[in-house]
């Protein structure tokens, strides 16, 4: 009872923590006020310039609201390339998933230094080149650029009642001329960017304006309308130089300074197009799941051998338990830093800044990962290996898995492109810091656990959350073989269509909510609410129908009798890995030989596949593999999307995507894994007590 009520506390303290900061997430008054204090910046500080610095802009990407897939600007054949020395920028997994792609370019400005024409290039463009910007343009394709790192190239708009000036990001390659149907490309473009002075020679960038304009030579056009436009020619056979110019102009702004330097982009009426059908189908999903659990549920109570059954798994072996409690506590871990990192993905959504209020918010997540990782770890562990070393190695894996990952990936990227562009580094900073903190916040859990199964040991409750875990006998080698009742399926007994039939339903909630969500975020057109509301309601129906789909498949498990030992697993355990052993030590005594390398590759794949039985043989592994297994369908819907959709061509941009997609899937691994193999320690816990009840 002590420690429920602790959890209760602890559930009501964070409730009250978010509550406080209700506010700066769903209140235009707070966000108002935030931006306001200027005695509370938030953690996004302002770069300031002087008179004639170098202002870098960033080309970015095209894309379409008729069009789901964005190209990269500097891929397009009848654009300026960038020249030698011009680099890409190295992007994060959200970046990368929204499909940008960030280079240098060669548009050469200086602070407050106004340029009334300059020649950028003459683009040698082949006839293919010419047709597909004329498809781009009739697909309404819009440019992407950056300046000062995040503030994008807008088009300006004036409202007519009102009068009052707001912006939209990107802005458009091209034209179409509906009466003629011929196409016009934007080769011109009028540069107008906005700074406020904070103080003499220290100048922010609050606002960048593009105006593009179609010209059929290399003179700018400026403010005339007496010129002639360059028109695209899809029949041309050929090579066609397209000139590109551009100007820039300085225009300083009194009224926004940097901490409201995005209040004209908020000013745009967002039109509520989310779609709430995604939602409906999860709830689909989640409502058969939930209905077949229930008869399950209702099966078990009323059939005593199941209960029986279910009630003799405390004594089957645990094969690689060390490497499965490893797996939960990390996956528990990950599930409590998501939310933590969506606090602070909330707040640059809706904020563009990190206040103090949010990082605390999220430092309550983390530490809340840390201590239940090392918690459960211990708790899970059999009472012999329950000691401290194990509550650190599970409260600090997962962070240091993590920072591991980003300095190598840190250190390819940085020795292939040779760049200070990296945006690495306070991502490892926090990493670190968080690594270290994770030590003593494990110790922690890990004694707690440990004074929680000495308490649960003197206390005989039928209802104890822990029967089932204290009277479980990990060393036990033996098995009942009158406890299989029926033969088992081949959908239990082979994990590959195990795997594929579990993750089915899961994977048609995230199906959907994936599609919808990446959707959103190419064409921006979707509110904060709808948006991150309908994402969490989403990762709710996606969690309970993993719970739900590993209830069912260890129901299926306790139905069919399932040892969770069989032959295989036996003969593995019964002389198969000494013999083994035996051969792989006479192979490396003969001489080297074509055929000798074969047979141990041979050897090693064979053994690979038996120990992979071994695994999947325990009832623990296969409720654990019950809930991950739609992990696998995320990964296969990674490539997917980096090969049709993305179509990334760079080295870094595809290492990046691969190694941050395969951390990323791999740790869902983890958390839906966890999720399934606690829910079933629920169910056969519960089971246990309805048997000692009767």
């Amino acid at each position: 009872m002590r420690s429920k009520t602790r959890s209760i506390i602890a559930t009501i303290f964070v409730l009250l923590t978010l509550w406080t900061f209700r506010k700066y997430f769903f209140s235009d008054v707070g966000r108002r006020n935030l931006r306001q204090d200027s005695a509370k910046p938030g953690w996004i500080k302002p770069r300031y310039y002087k008179k004639n610095d170098a202002v870098e802009i960033l080309v970015n990407k095209i894309e379409s609201d008729h069009s789901s897939v964005p190209y990269g600007y500097h891929d397009l054949p009848f654009v300026c390339p960038p020249s030698e020395g011009k680099k890409p920028l190295h992007l994060s997994l959200n970046e990368i998933i929204s499909g940008d792609r960030k280079w240098e370019s060669d548009y050469n400005l200086r602070f407050g230094v106004d340029v009334e024409c300059e020649r950028l290039c003459d683009r040698k463009t082949q006839p293919d080149a010419l047709k597909k910007a004329d498809a781009l343009i009739r697909k309404g394709y819009n440019a992407q650029w950056l300046i000062d790192s995040d503030m994008p190239a807008a088009t300006t708009f004036i409202q007519a009642r009102s009068g009052k000036k707001f912006y939209s990001e990107g802005f458009p390659i091209g034209t179409l001329d509906p009466n003629t149907d011929k196409t016009y490309l934007h080769n011109h473009v009028m540069l107008v960017i906005r700074f406020h002075s904070a103080d003499i020679n220290k100048h922010t960038i609050v606002g960048f304006e593009v105006y593009p304009k179609s010209t059929s030579d290399h003179h700018c056009p400026g403010s005339s309308k007496d010129y002639s436009h360059y028109e695209i020619k899809p029949d041309e056979t050929e090579v066609t130089f397209i000139p590109f110019t551009y100007s820039v102009y300085w225009r300083e702004e009194f009224h926004n300074d940097w901490s409201r330097r995005w209040t004209f982009f908020m000013a745009l009426d967002k039109s509520n197009t989310f779609k709430w059908l995604s939602l409906a189908n999860s709830i689909i999903v989640l409502t058969v799941m939930t209905s077949i659990v229930a008869f399950a549920i209702a099966k078990i109570r009323g059939n005593r051998s199941i209960r029986s059954v279910a009630s003799s798994w405390t004594s089957h072996p645990a094969h690689f338990l060390s490497l499965l409690n490893l797996s939960t506590a990390m996956g528990v871990q990950f599930l409590l830093s998501f939310f933590g990192a969506l606090v602070i993905s909330c707040s640059l959504s809706k904020l563009h800044d990190i206040i103090n209020g949010v990082v605390f918010s999220a430092l309550i997540f983390f530490i809340m990962g840390a201590y239940a990782s090392s918690f459960l770890g211990t708790l899970l562990a059999p009472e012999a290996r329950a000691t401290l070393s194990v509550s650190v190695l599970c409260g600090c894996a997962l962070p240091g898995m993590t920072l591991i990952v980003l300095i190598i990936l840190n250190s390819i990227v940085w020795a292939k492109e040779g760049t200070d562009h990296i945006p690495f580094e306070s991502i490892v900073v926090i990493a670190t810091c968080y690594f270290v903190i994770c030590g003593p916040i494990s110790i922690c859990g890990g004694l707690t656990a440990r004074k929680m199964r000495t308490g649960a040991r003197k206390v005989s409750d039928i209802s104890s959350s822990l029967n089932f875990l204290l009277a479980m006998n990990y060393e036990s080698k033996e098995t009942d073989k009158s406890l299989i009742l029926k033969p088992v399926p081949k959908i239990l007994s082979n994990p590959v269509l195990f795997q594929l039939i579990c993750g089915a339903p899961p994977f048609l909630i995230i199906w959907f909510e994936v599609s919808t969500v990446y959707n959103s975020v190419w064409s921006k057109t979707t509110d904060f609410v709808s948006l991150y509301g309908v994402l969490l309601a989403n990762i709710a129906t996606f969690c309970i129908t993993i719970i739900e789909v590993s209830l069912v498949a260890c129901y299926l498990l306790i139905f069919y009798g399932q040892t969770g030992d069989s032959s295989s697993s036996r003969r593995i355990q019964n002389g198969g890995v000494k013999n083994n052993k035996q051969t792989f030590i006479s192979i490396l005594k003969q001489r080297p030989s074509a055929a000798g390398l074969m047979k141990l590759v041979k050897m090693a794949i064979h053994f690979t596949a038996t120990q992979l039985e071994l695994l999947c043989s325990s009832w623990r592994w296969k409720c654990f593999l019950a809930g991950s297994s739609v992990a696998w369908y995320l990964e296969l819907f990674s490539l997917y999307y980096l090969v049709f959709v993305l179509r990334l061509r760079d080295f870094s941009s595809v290492l990046l995507f691969m190694c941050y997609t395969g951390l990323f899937n791999f740790m869902c691994w983890c958390a839906f894994g966890a999720l399934g193999y606690l829910s079933c320690l629920w169910l056969l816990n519960y089971i246990s007590g309805l048997r000692k009840a009767r």
